[in-house]
């Protein structure tokens, strides 16, 4: 019950706050505008980054990633990345001890921070965006697979660099973030693939592709194998199935979205290009999603694109008016209330698990390996 409050306090709050901060696009540097979006960034940062670096065995795992960091120092066998293997070996080092705290702490920090300075750097209304951002779960499910939400989070930032067309720091953004998850990789691929001008007979391509998917399967899964051979033996997930009705009706949500604004106010949406950029990411998850659900944790890929969405829905509402943009944004506000409210509902699922929320403030001293 407490997780539960404290997830719906930093929703609830956490919104507000970001709702007084203004763009970054209109904020002039060095003005009193700009210091106070500061103190209010850093605010937010606070909200966001305490509840994640003290939580305790909280997250499906948690109990995984000890286990990792003591195989990473032990010298044993793993599959974990360059990055996180250095990463583990310098801090154990450091505190000449198995700290797994203070791990879970620095990887909270830097997957907060890169999220947080990607909505300033790139939403045009912060409050939207952080709002989606939490109530979609994104945020709450950094508290899982730490690696992977590191290199999403830096992924996501890179999306800056992919719109401006700064290929050199994006490629080296994306190689920095595929040190903490390989996967990281496929967006080198999929950003520059939603950045270029599509032709009509891209569509075609697309059905092609998405054809494919359902007709040639196990061709796709030896080559996956070839990719990820640590799951040669593990039956488990490669005959799983991993068709997400919730992330195709989200793509869908976004992708209908774009069309009815694209009907109201086509010149408002032509004046936001970036949107047509989201839109295409959109448009590959869905693809991935309804012809590759096959694929191992597909949702691993998919999250590199749909994340966008986050972006996506205040670029188009931006691009509404009067009544129209009320009765929309009301509509947003009332269906993420009830997907988070959905969300939380699962959330001490054993697929899930960030509840209950524990800490280790309330563990005895002497009890966990803190300092």
């Amino acid at each position: 019950m407490q997780g539960m409050m404290l997830y719906t306090m930093l929703l609830a709050i956490g919104t507000a706050v970001a709702a007084y901060i203004s763009p970054r696009m209109v904020t002039e540097r060095g003005t009193r505008r700009e210091a106070v979006n500061r103190l209010l960034l850093l605010l937010l940062f606070a909200m966001l980054f305490i509840p994640s670096a003290l939580r305790l065995y909280t997250g499906n795992d948690y109990y995984t990633y000890i286990e990792h960091f003591h195989d990473v120092r032990c010298g044993h066998y793993v599959v974990t990345e360059p990055g996180f293997n250095i990463l583990v070996k310098l801090v154990y080092a450091a505190l000449g001890g198995e700290y797994f705290l203070v791990i879970f702490a620095i990887f909270a920090f830097f997957t907060v921070l890169f999220f947080l300075k990607a909505l300033y750097r790139q939403s045009s209304n912060l409050a939207v965006s952080f709002f989606l951002f939490l109530a979609l779960g994104l945020y709450f499910q950094s508290y899982n697979s730490v690696r992977y939400y590191l290199a999403l989070a830096i992924g996501f930032y890179s999306l800056d660099f992919v719109w401006r067309k700064q290929w050199g720091k994006f490629v080296i953004t994306v190689l920095a973030a595929a040190l903490f998850h390989k996967t990281a990789l496929v967006m080198l691929l999929l950003y520059p693939a939603s950045r270029i001008e599509w032709k009509k007979w891209y569509a075609a391509v697309l059905a092609v592709l998405g054809i494919s998917g359902l007709v040639f399967k196990d061709l796709y899964m030896k080559v996956f194998i070839i990719l990820y051979p640590s799951y040669v033996n593990e039956e488990e997930y490669l005959n799983g199935d991993y068709f997400s009705i919730v992330n195709i009706a989200r793509c869908l949500a976004v992708i209908g979205l774009f069309i009815i604004v694209m009907q109201f106010e086509k010149k408002a949406l032509s004046e936001r290009p970036v949107a047509n950029m989201y839109l295409k990411m959109n448009i590959l998850a869905l693809l991935l999603y309804s012809c590759f659900s096959f694929v191992p944790f597909v949702s691993r890929i998919g999250y590199y694109l749909n994340v966008s969405q986050i972006l996506l829905v205040p670029e188009l509402l931006c691009c509404l008016k009067g009544k129209q943009k009320t009765v929309f944004t009301g509509a947003l506000i009332l269906a993420g209330i009830l997907y988070f409210v959905a969300f939380l509902y699962k959330a001490d699922d054993m697929l899930i698990k960030i509840l209950p929320y524990t800490t280790w403030l309330s563990v005895p001293d002497g009890m966990v390996p803190v300092f």
